[in-house]
């Protein structure tokens, strides 16, 4: 009986919270339709004005051009006005996500458990040429934009979505994602840490669903999927294993094991497949990278000539011919030669300045040859092509708290966990207002 007025009061507070909250919500909303039909409306004007500065007389007289700074000024304040909405809008977002307490009875025991939803995973659309638009920074490959409106002002209902993540039968926690890869369309498989499963989340117009895959595995850090995804490689950083799982047939291997023999493992943390089909495994606590056929058979250790330590691969990932490796507690970035066993290039050092990355986690490589490194210890997402910086995103200007974690990219699309462990799936889009050229 106790237990009942407790989750009655809980629920009935939380009611009112997410009431007001709403309603603060649409608020903010009613009031950003109309900035942006203000705003268009002086976008309308400033093309007028644009002509008349054709004209001689109109380009020379004073009180004209008076009037014409004033709107110019105004038409900035408003979009100001704008990007401030977007950032209240996403905060109400985030204080409802937070809120989201639910109650559910354990199984076996007679208790129940009052807690937070967890999962979170971020998806960032860019366009076809290749454009990422954040507040500060535009990613492209060409360097000749036109000027865009900054990444709050393009979100709206339609362009940022938070989808609840239901939990998978016969889970006891609300999942926690360690890592995540686009599997189909708009399916996901992600790393559960708190269920110690891996999941299968499709989302579809109907709703969502969240299914479990029969695989035995305790803190599950990343999932690479070979090819066409038939079969997925899953790193198990507490069994010091690695899963071979084929996705058609329903079957599983293990290859490894704790030690620091051939084959075996000491933290396995990621899987990288070149293109003759040899799989490399991070044997991160081990300071090595292991090769193995794709069945598991291993073939040989790729230790790199003169690798300071502590050496901690945390992410390796094929760039072409040369292996990209992610040095979690060197907080450094940098290619290297498989075959020589060398060091080819440094793309990035510890730092906070632009460029720079402070414990890395994941990576991973689009159509275009951009390098995308979860820079978890600055909060944020930094990307690379052919080795120089050329942008990040900020979690603070997507109303994210917390760091980016694992993170993949397929189909124009960058999808995210992040180390907060919101209870939705949040769907952020960026379009591209203007054509873009390689």
């Amino acid at each position: 009986m106790e237990e009942q007025l407790i989750v009655l009061s809980i629920n009935k507070l939380y009611g009112s919270c997410k009431v007001e909250l709403k309603s603060q919500l649409e608020n903010f909303k009613n009031k950003r339709k109309e900035l942006d039909f203000f705003y268009e409306q002086l976008k309308g004007m400033s093309k007028q004005t644009n002509q008349f500065n054709l004209v001689d007389e109109f380009s020379q007289n004073q009180y004209y051009q008076s009037m014409d700074l004033k709107r110019t000024k105004l038409l900035q304040h408003v979009k100001e006005m704008i990007n401030k909405l977007n950032k209240l809008i996403n905060e109400v977002y985030h204080e409802l996500n937070t809120m989201s307490i639910y109650m559910y009875s354990f199984r076996n025991r007679d208790s129940f458990y009052v807690g937070i939803q967890q999962p979170t995973i971020s998806i960032l659309n860019f366009t076809k040429g290749g454009g990422i638009f954040s507040t500060n920074t535009v990613l492209s490959t060409n360097n000749d934009l036109p000027d865009v409106e900054t990444f709050p002002s393009l979100i709206d209902d339609k362009d940022f979505i938070r989808e609840f993540i239901p939990m998978a039968q016969n889970n006891h926690f609300s999942p926690a994602f360690s890592c995540v890869t686009k599997y189909h369309n708009d399916s996901y498989i992600t790393g559960d840490i708190n269920n110690h499963s891996i999941k299968l989340i499709k989302i579809m117009k109907d709703g969502k669903e969240s299914e479990d895959f029969s695989i035995k595995v305790e803190c599950p850090t990343s999932i690479v999927k070979y090819k066409n995804g038939s079969i997925i490689y899953i790193t198990d950083k507490q069994l010091h294993c690695v899963h071979i799982f084929n996705m058609i047939e329903r079957k599983l291997k293990t290859i490894g094991g704790y030690g620091n023999e051939t084959g075996k493992f000491n933290e396995p943390m990621c899987v990288a497949i070149d293109s003759s089909d040899r799989v490399y495994v991070a044997d991160a606590m081990n300071s090595r990278i292991q090769i193995f056929t794709l069945n598991g058979t291993f073939i040989s250790t790729l230790n790199i000539v003169n690798q300071r330590k502590p050496f901690y691969p945390h992410c390796i990932l094929f760039d072409d011919n040369e292996l990209i490796v992610i040095d979690n507690w060197g907080s450094s970035i940098f290619s290297i030669d498989p075959k020589q066993k060398k060091v080819t290039s440094i793309i990035s050092r510890y730092g906070e300045a632009k460029g720079f990355v402070n414990r890395p986690t994941f990576g991973c490589i689009d159509e275009h040859g951009r390098l995308f490194v979860s820079d978890s210890g600055n909060n944020r997402i930094v990307c690379f092509q052919k080795k120089n910086f050329i942008g990040s995103i900020e979690m603070s200007e997507l109303g994210l708290v917390g760091a980016p974690l694992g993170i993949s990219v397929s189909c124009n699309k960058i999808t995210f966990s992040t180390t907060t462990n919101e209870p939705y799936l949040n769907s952020v889009m960026a379009w591209d207002r203007y054509q873009m050229k390689l």
